[in-house]
């Protein structure tokens, strides 16, 4: 009797065992890295400038990044020309603050802005952005997106060719 029930013992505990799910991970399961090179924690919420901790607030409290024109329409974002008045306005020691701030947002947009003066240092910058895994939500034109800070961060600054003179003059 037990011989006859030790295959359909072995077969139901064959079964039990369960396969990891590569697709439901956010990595890939096989290449998996050993650590991640994140950089420091997101802590900064004030620059200490009343004028650009305002600029930086109202960016936080977007839903998203917007680019120059969203829409169907191609209205002019608001959004993007606060984004502007920060770039403008903030001096490079403060973007480079504004990289450590809470909101992805904020240091993305402070990421662009540090890229735009300084193109030959990108990296450098890229390196000091913070939380580089949290997730961020952008509009461009009609087109709504999501990931992760470093994709956009990495596609926009690095991989975007001619990014910088793609963008439209600025119209108020």
């Amino acid at each position: 009797m037990l011989t006859r029930l030790l295959p359909f013992i072995l077969l139901v505990a064959a079964c039990q065992k369960t396969i990891p799910d590569p697709v439901s991970k956010r990595e890939c399961w096989h290449c998996k890295p050993a650590f991640r090179l994140e950089g420091p924690a997101p802590r900064l919420q004030f620059v200490g400038d009343a004028r650009i901790d305002a600029l930086a607030g109202y960016l936080a409290a977007q839903d998203r990044v917007e680019s120059q024109q969203v829409g169907f329409g191609g209205t002019f974002s608001e959004v993007y020309q606060v984004y502007v008045k920060l770039r403008e306005q903030a001096t490079q020691e403060q973007l480079i603050l504004l990289l450590q701030h809470r909101s992805p947002n904020v240091r993305y947009y402070a990421l662009l802005g540090l890229c735009r003066r300084n193109p030959e240092q990108k990296e450098i910058f890229y390196r000091q952005l913070a939380g580089k895994y949290e997730t961020l939500n952008s509009i461009s034109g009609c087109v709504v997106t999501s990931g992760e800070l470093w994709q956009f961060a990495k596609y926009r600054v690095f991989e975007a060719e001619n990014w910088m003179e793609e963008e439209l003059e600025e119209v108020y």
